[in-house]
């Protein structure tokens, strides 16, 4: 197995040794890799930190001591998270002149200082132009082909170019540099994850660069991703695994794999990459509205999961008083309270670094994408439906689902119906006040597995709408509405719910018809004139009723406050007019 961290032999190689820097994946910057061959010193992607760099500078100064060589630095793609330290690394003095290898795109776009390919505008970096000596894989060099060579300083630089034709696939160009005592260093042109995007090879060792990990949320539809390609390189990749005896692969994020594993990722990947047709393209503005959303949406989501505790330990106390400490204790263990807090901990934690300017919106996105996994696998609604309310448990359900599907660079999914709104709503109301359960079947049930589950859901049944009059007013006369029906149901449920919390003594609901729209008007009457919800939450609820087709907006009336959702009527309705 490889080490991290020390220099060892290459396996497969004369004479070769490198040096691995291993770092916990994150988005700051990636692995290092330093090659220490007979004539020639190979760095693979210095990476983005300082600390890293001084140690990358630690070790080629003790191979250069051992025996002076031209020392190359070879980008397996030009993301800033890969090469942010590459200036600073050439105004080291004692390590010589350093020479820069890089994809000729990726070479144009460090040179030109192209934002968006190098990524630099996502990762908050203000960057520099780096100057590119060696551009590897060159349209002029692949043309030619063959025995190629380049002088720099003094210094010949020989190669090899060639184009494989894989049998019953994509064409594979490669790139071969001798790096004395009869070892070398192959690469190959493997774009997907960015046009410029290289695998190299050193014995036994394959350094797969990004490639792993771009199928990943953040990273699938981000400028110069592409799916083609990517499903190309995949087969590249595979045939080189199988053609090259490669025992290990070293990715530029998180730790070194064997080959059993890489083929493991490889074919997972190549499922899951043919499913990701259609993906919003990832930029700055993307990263901002998704952070927006991310702390609105755990704002809510801890909001929802804590009326979801509160009630199961509700009934765990009335379970426990009414001397049924089995089953009240049964309760305790269906969602891991102390887990979810610490989630929703380390989330609040993070969000006001966001906000000092200490993290980046990308930064953000992702620590919501990893604590939305880790709340899902925690929340299991089939073991909480048999007894609290049903539209909680989908509610919490769809705030995860939307936001993984968000995180993923897809746009949550919206089921379109004609539906009748009058219907609808009062489908609503009726559901809104009426009881989950019998008032005898406590009493009437024949089995205790019966007696108990009715028993908690009477004691978890809450009706928050009793506390407001509920008016409903409707024109008959109304069209057909294009809406997702179950979306709309959940948030005009949880909307509704708010407001008797929030003051309002009357809620009048009154639908029309006016100027091509359909719309509801929700007329909220109390003492306090003031609009009942604060700005992130009226955010968070112009989000919901947008995915179900609608707009809502609000005023203010002579005696309170309205909100108004419109909806356009569904495509029969304009064919009569």
């Amino acid at each position: 197995m490889m080490k991290s961290n020390i220099i060892q032999h290459i396996p497969g190689t004369r004479g070769m040794k490198f040096y691995p820097y291993i770092r916990k994946i994150d988005l700051m910057s990636s692995n290092s890799f330093i090659l220490s061959g007979e004539e020639q010193i190979a760095v693979i992607d210095p990476g983005a930190l300082d600390d890293q760099l001084d140690c990358l500078v630690e070790n080629i100064a003790i191979m250069l001591n051992e025996k002076p060589r031209p020392v190359v630095v070879y980008l397996t793609h030009a993301h800033l998270d890969h090469c942010f330290q590459l200036n600073r690394l050439r105004r080291i003095k004692d390590l010589g002149d350093i020479v820069v290898a890089a994809q000729e795109i990726g070479a144009e776009a460090l040179i030109r200082q192209d934002s968006e390919l190098t990524l630099a505008g996502l990762l908050g970096k203000k960057m520099a132009p780096i100057s590119v000596d060696i551009k590897l894989l060159s349209r002029k060099d692949i043309i030619i082909g063959g025995a190629l060579e380049l002088e720099l300083n003094g210094w010949k630089f020989s190669y090899y170019v060639d184009s494989i034709k894989i049998r019953y696939g994509p064409v594979l160009q490669s790139q071969t540099i001798s790096l004395g005592n009869e070892d070398s260093l192959e690469i190959y042109s493997i774009p997907g994850h960015s046009p410029d995007s290289l695998c190299l090879r050193a014995g036994s060792l394959l350094f797969t660069g990004d490639l792993f990990f771009a199928p990943n949320p953040g990273m699938a539809g981000a400028y110069g991703w592409s799916q083609s390609d990517l499903i190309k390189s995949i087969y590249k990749i595979m045939w080189i695994l199988e053609k090259k005896n490669i025992s290990f692969c070293c990715p530029g994020h998180g730790r070194i794999v064997d080959v059993d594993t890489a083929w493991t990722i490889l074919s997972t990947m190549y499922q899951d990459v043919l499913s990701l047709s259609g993906l919003e393209e990832i930029t700055p503005q993307w990263a901002r509205n998704t952070a927006i959303y991310a702390e609105d949406l755990m704002r809510e989501l801890e909001r929802l999961l804590t009326i979801i505790i509160g009630r199961l330990d509700y009934v765990s106390h009335v379970l426990d008083w009414l001397e049924e400490s089995g089953e009240a204790d049964g309760m305790q263990t269906l969602i891991d309270i102390k887990q979810i807090d610490d989630l929703f901990l380390e989330f609040n934690s993070f969000v006001p670094e966001l906000h000092m300017g200490k993290k980046l919106d990308w930064d953000l996105v992702h620590k919501a994408g990893q604590i939305i996994k880790k709340l899902d696998q925690i929340f299991e609604s089939k073991k909480l439906g048999s007894f609290l309310d049903r539209s909680l448990l989908r509610r919490a359900n769809r705030m995860l689902n939307d936001y993984t599907v968000t995180y993923r660079g897809f746009r949550p999914t919206y089921y379109a119906d004609d539906v009748d709104l009058n219907i609808s709503l009062n489908e609503i109301m009726d559901f809104s006040l009426s009881k989950p359960y019998e008032d005898d079947a406590i009493i009437d049930a024949d089995v205790y597995e019966d007696y108990v589950r009715e028993l908690r859901t009477r004691i978890a049944y809450v009706n928050l709408l009793e506390r407001a009059t509920l008016k409903f007013k409707t024109d008959k006369n109304l069209p057909l509405v294009r809406m997702d029906k179950e979306r709309f149901t959940d948030a005009l449920m949880d909307l509704m719910e708010r407001l008797p919390s929030a003051g309002a003594t009357e809620i009048q609901i009154i639908t029309s018809s006016n100027q091509g729209w359909v719309s509801i008007c929700i007329v909220v009457l109390g003492k306090d004139r003031d609009y009942p919800l604060d700005e992130q939450t009226w955010r968070f609820f112009e989000r919901s009723f947008a995915l179900c087709g609608g707009i809502i907006q609000r005023y203010k009336t002579s005696e309170g406050c309205a909100m108004e959702i419109e909806f356009l009527p569904c495509e029969s309705f304009f064919l009569t007019c």
